[in-house]
């Protein structure tokens, strides 16, 4: 057996690529056959690539083995991968599809049938719908990025790109309350079969999912990311999708990574795509002129359509109604696309014209779902390392009005990496409704783990949202600040507020009503919508296994109808400040000169 496995080495330290006999039992000698690395998918010929690599430095047993499984795992080039269903429209009847094939393979479809669990011989006798895919081919797109893991693991340089096929694809006309199986691909080349439910008719109770910030970037991210997948999925698997506001990757920008992106959807997030649709939104790690969330995402575009100066991805904001909720996913990365003033008047054309007449009029075509959820990566509140950035108090400044106007009840937020229960916040003064918190439990503070020592409780949202972090599903984690440390970084003084050190929120610790810690272990909440409340139950994933521990549970309630915003093209405008003019922001004494803006002691506020 030893011979055979250095006989592999041998060839691996000689030529580059190989192929073998279709029995691939360790015992069987490889044919020394070699192939171009173009017959493969791009992620199995990668995953080899890291084993190659390993059995030549190191020919143990093991590296052998996982060397031969890895080449038993290599898939033909014309084979789908990162495949995912998500909400796009109605989703009593439609659901939309995105998967990626090699470059030039063009061809594929979407084939549906109308059964749970179904097998690939269900596929060949049962009444099946097909979608033909619509295809684009990407940019070239920078495979490893700056991630040192991929680059020494498998030998593929930095500066390595690659073109992709995205095909996507929209099912219509579907059944409500139907189970769905599905698989994309073309004759002889399929994909594994995943599985979806559509919204019933009239939906009754109902439960979702949601996690945030994988950040994946090396093994140890990917595994536990794939361990709160496989959580979350054997905890709740009546659940009918899952939430995922951002930073699916670590490496953004122009040092963007798409073998991340790819184990996303190939290895950490796989067990979730299988079963239940993705709800997606872009997170700040996610930026990249490589645009990969729009190639690897099926959701509804139309609020780009709508506007001129459009934001960097497609399908990035976008609503639907499901039973008795109202889903408002948004993002708020693009808020410096049009004319914006951060450090001064808190403005935004982006946000506070586009986005918030988005929200008012979501919100006013559907007058009468009993909760109003928002579902974004970035924080208006949070008490982590995100509460001192510069972007917030314009957030805030944006995006309050919109949110006491449409009366959402509960803004489901990532960024922060931390479990974070906040509010119901007043948002005229930005202080907790405390009158409408009752039931919470009183347990040990840690320092860590749950700095406020309480947990649990009941939330009414009739005067204001309640904001809410799930921590991550992943290996990077945050601290809590404590209450001193946030009165220390709390200020009113425009020259220092922006330098990632400070916060503009009076008393911020007491905004922290509930739950307030670090699980150090990745974390994901389902939520129920029942008929008297949103019942929160959040779990860490405690192995491989799918086991958890149960966390924290909440009931969300709300009393008093919605009302109706207004809605309007355009947001008030600011006074515009002119050179020579003084203005009152915060109490504090500004003068505008040679187009630039200095506090009362002749500072310039940047």
């Amino acid at each position: 057996m030893k011979k055979i496995y250095f006989f592999i080495v041998a060839c691996l330290l000689s030529l580059p690529l190989l192929t073998v006999a279709q029995d691939l039992d360790p015992a069987v000698v490889l044919a020394d056959t070699f192939y171009a690395a173009a017959d493969y998918t791009v992620p199995s010929y990668s995953e080899f690539l890291v084993a190659k690599k390993a059995a030549v430095a190191d020919p143990s047993q093991v590296n052998l083995q996982a060397l031969v499984d890895k080449v038993a795992a290599l898939k033909s080039k014309e084979d789908p991968y990162n495949m995912v269903a998500t909400i796009n429209g109605d989703p009593k009847t439609q659901m939309a599809f995105a998967w990626f094939t090699n470059d030039s393979i063009t061809g594929g479809e979407v084939q549906i049938i109308a059964k749970e669990n179904a097998t690939e011989a269900d596929f060949n006798t049962q009444s099946v719908i097909t979608v033909p895919a619509a295809t684009k081919r990407t940019k070239q797109m920078r495979y490893v990025g700056i991630c040192s893991y991929m680059v020494v693991a498998s030998g593929i340089p930095v500066g390595a790109k690659y073109r992709y096929i995205s095909h996507k694809a929209l099912a219509t006309g579907l059944t409500p309350g139907t189970a769905y199986s599905w698989r994309v691909g073309y004759e002889g080349h399929w994909s594994d079969i995943a599985h979806f439910r559509t919204e019933d008719d009239e939906q009754g109770e109902y439960s979702f999912i949601i996690m945030s910030d994988s950040h994946i970037e090396s093994p140890i991210y990917i595994k536990e990311a794939r361990r709160c997948a496989l959580a979350a999925v054997k905890t709740a698997p009546e659940a009918r999708f899952c939430c995922f506001p951002g930073d699916f990757v670590e490496d953004g920008t122009l040092a963007n990574s798409e073998w991340e992106w790819e184990r996303w959807f190939e290895e950490a997030m796989e067990p979730v795509i299988k079963a239940m649709p993705i709800v997606p939104t872009d997170g700040n790690h996610d930026d990249s002129p490589n645009i990969n969330y729009t190639y690897h995402f099926n959701t509804n575009n139309y609020f780009n359509l709508e506007i001129t100066n459009k934001p960097q991805f497609d399908g990035i904001t976008y609503s639907f109604v499901y039973g008795d909720v109202l889903f408002l996913v948004f993002s708020m990365q693009d808020y410096w696309r049009e004319s914006y003033d951060q450090y001064t008047r808190g403005w935004s054309v982006y946000l506070t014209d586009h986005v918030s007449y988005w929200f008012r009029k979501q919100t006013n075509a559907n007058p009468n779902t009993r909760y109003r959820l928002s579902l974004s990566h970035y924080n208006l509140f949070s008490g982590s390392d995100h509460s001192t950035d510069d972007d917030p108090p314009l957030f805030r400044k944006c995006m309050l009005p919109t949110f006491k106007d449409c009366e959402i009840d509960v803004a489901l937020q990532g960024h922060d990496h931390t479990y974070e229960v906040i509010g119901p916040v007043d948002p005229d003064s930005l202080t907790p409704i405390m009158d409408a918190i009752s039931d919470r439990e009183q347990v040990p503070v840690n320092a860590n783990k749950n700095i406020t020592g309480y947990k649990n409780g009941t939330y009414c949202t009739d005067d204001g949202t309640l904001y809410f972090i799930g921590a991550t599903c992943g290996h990077k984690r945050y601290y809590p600040h404590g209450r001193q440390r946030m009165e220390n970084e709390y200020t009113e003084d425009l020259s220092i507020l922006f330098d990632n050190k400070h916060h503009n929120v009076k008393n911020y610790f007491d905004l922290f009503t509930g739950m307030f810690g670090q699980p150090e272990a990745p974390t994901f909440t389902k939520i129920t919508v029942k008929d008297d409340c949103l019942e929160f139950k959040s779990y860490t994933a405690d192995d491989d296994e799918g086991n958890v521990t149960l966390l924290n549970t909440m009931r969300i309630v709300r009393t008093n109808p919605h009302t109706t915003p207004e809605v309007r093209e355009g947001m008030e405008a600011p006074v515009i400040i002119k050179n020579g003019d003084k203005f009152i922001q915060n109490g504090k004494l500004f003068i505008r000169r040679d187009g630039r803006t200095f506090n009362g002691l002749g500072q310039e506020i940047k």
